[in-house]
């Protein structure tokens, strides 16, 4: 699938205007959308949900952008939760809006639809209000594609979710064509919405397909395409770029979800951190009050290494409402690594329970993350009193396990094993806490702090000693050399990060049980070189990391 690029869709509007590509005709129709628009969104941000739902109400059946604002929302809180009956909610309201779209959308007769298959769409002849039902078409078959992946656990349903983001990169490409070729506007204030809602979606149609597991993208693969990821930053950014556009705030929405949770999940936390501040900062001199504003600036503070802050922000976001719950849980899962990161192992176990209680998704790792952290307690404050506390919750974790989109996420499948293994050896509490730690990339929340990583490689260096007199397995020890690499990596220490990392590939023939630190010792090894700038070795490194293990634990983290 070949995609333009934001320059090459990007005619200006003054330049289209002078040279007639826009027949400017001032009814009014583009500032009231506009005004409305933007008047949904500032409620929205304002933490008026009740008025944003029914301002849209009153409008839903007679006008495309209220039942669209509608289901965006519905779809947000649907994908927060996770839950099967506002999944089902969420794509009841996308269904409602397709339905809306089929009336608005240009009808074709028979013959028109078999002689598009030959001859191009003279998109001129479709109306402002034709070309936006293409472009809400579209993204609702992506919404609704993304909650069938996450609410239907079978194969069936899995394909039927492909299809629809098939048929909507079919529409995207389309409306790109409209954009890149039609020449009659009814003002340059539409053509500019448009422009942002074809960024907008191109930009996460990409990105959405560029983050699905190996196996789902096989199958979109399949049927035709994948993502690009740098296509979808690109065109992402571009959209936040035209601020007056519809889509900007969705665009700024999706960047900082990507940039701030799923990088540092999954990725390196490599991203244009500039223009996350600049978002963030602007939303938050807007809307300083805002829920959707504070939890993104409390892990924008978190990710910088700054703990305090971030806990304040987050803190202030759970007192501000409670009609979305699904921002208490985010609030409360970083409040968990908040305190976790300042060792305060108490107020960290009390975060990971009340997710444990209160959030529906993936009970088994808060449940794990709760028994942690009482190991750390236990072992700091010497409290011999929570062994069985610790042991009872261990035993309960596998119980807990779930799966979404037909899978049990990585990191919560490596977490029950460790559970099933802890229950029958017990281990260092330390080395279970920097597992952890590795597992969900907390220590990207360190970034350079010398603050937070020096008591961590203190602990280490001194678990470490403790560990080699002791003649203790070798698994421990390369768990905590492995972790020692990482955080001397965020430090800068680029030489004695490799040191730690070709120890352990050379360690290979004496680890046991935790075969997968190897392969990401490698893995972290190839990540160090790119970071040092060396760039041959960092590529012959992930090469040789991609191609020569697998079949670990914890292959897909």
């Amino acid at each position: 699938m070949m995609m333009m690029s934001a320059k090459e869709t990007d005619l200006t509007l003054n330049s289209a205007v002078k040279e007639g590509f826009i027949r400017k005709v001032d009814n009014g129709f583009g500032n009231r959308v506009d005004r409305e628009a933007n008047k949904i969104f500032d409620l929205f941000y304002a933490n008026k949900f009740d008025e944003v739902y029914a301002r849209c109400d009153e409008k839903i059946n007679s006008s495309l952008m209220h039942s669209h604002a509608k289901t965006f929302i519905s779809f947000l809180y649907a994908l927060l939760t996770l839950e099967s009956n506002e999944i089902a909610r969420g794509k009841e309201a996308i269904e409602q809006t397709l339905q809306f779209c089929e009336k608005k959308r240009k009808s074709k007769s028979f013959m028109q639809s078999v002689s598009s298959f030959v001859w191009k769409n003279d998109v001129d002849k479709y109306t402002d209000s034709e070309v936006h039902a293409e472009l809400v078409y579209a993204e609702c078959q992506i919404m609704i594609g993304l909650l069938t992946f996450f609410g239907d656990q079978n194969i069936v349903s899995l394909i039927k979710a492909a299809l629809k983001i098939t048929s909507s990169n079919q529409n995207f490409k389309f409306c790109q064509t409209i954009l890149n070729e039609r020449t009659i506007w009814q003002s340059p204030e539409v053509k500019m919405h448009f422009e942002s809602g074809v960024c907008n979606g191109i930009g996460i149609f990409n990105l959405v397909v560029s983050m699905m597991p190996k196996k789902i993208l096989k199958l979109l693969t399949f049927v035709g395409f994948s993502g690009d990821k740098n296509l979808a930053l690109e065109m992402i950014k571009r959209s936040t770029e035209i601020k007056e556009g519809l889509r900007s705030r969705v665009s700024a929405m999706s960047i900082q979800g990507f940039a701030l949770y799923f990088e540092q999940l999954m990725g390196l936390c490599e991203i244009d951190s500039k223009w996350i501040d600049e978002i963030t900062y602007d939303l938050k001199s807007r809307f300083p009050n805002g829920v959707f504003v504070l939890f993104f600036s409390g892990k924008h503070y978190l990710l910088k290494g700054e703990p305090d802050k971030a806990i304040n922000e987050f803190t202030e976001c759970i007192a501000l409402q409670d009609s979305w719950k699904q921002i208490h849980n985010i609030c409360n899962w970083d409040l968990v690594w908040c305190y976790a990161l300042k060792n305060d192992w108490e107020n960290a176990a009390k975060h990971a329970m009340i997710l444990r209680e209160e959030c529906a998704y993936s009970p088994a790792t808060n449940e794990y993350q709760f028994a942690v952290f009482k190991m750390m307690q236990m072992e700091y404050e010497k409290r011999s009193d929570l062994k069985n506390v610790i042991k009872d919750s261990i035993k309960s974790v596998v119980k807990l396990k779930k799966r979404y989109a037909g899978k049990t996420i990585p990191q919560e499948k490596f977490i029950c094993t460790r559970a099933a293994q802890y229950a029958e050896n017990e281990r260092e509490p330390l080395v279970v806490l920097m597992e952890l730690f590795y597992v969900w990339n907390v220590f990207a929340m360190t970034s350079d702090s010398k603050s937070l990583i020096d008591p961590l490689l203190q602990k280490i260096d001194n678990k470490l000693i403790e560990l080699r007199s002791k003649k203790t397995i070798n698994d421990e020890i390369a768990l905590l050399t492995l972790v020692k690499g990482v955080l001397l990596r965020n430090l800068g220490a680029y030489d004695a990060a490799e040191n730690c990392f070709k120890f352990m590939i050379e360690m290979e023939d004496d680890i046991q049980r935790d075969t997968y630190i190897v392969p990401h010792s490698s893995l972290e090894l190839g990540i160090t070189h790119l970071k040092a700038g060396k760039y041959d070795q960092a590529e012959e490194c992930l090469e040789k990391t991609k191609s020569g293990y697998e079949k670990f634990l914890n292959e897909s983290v």
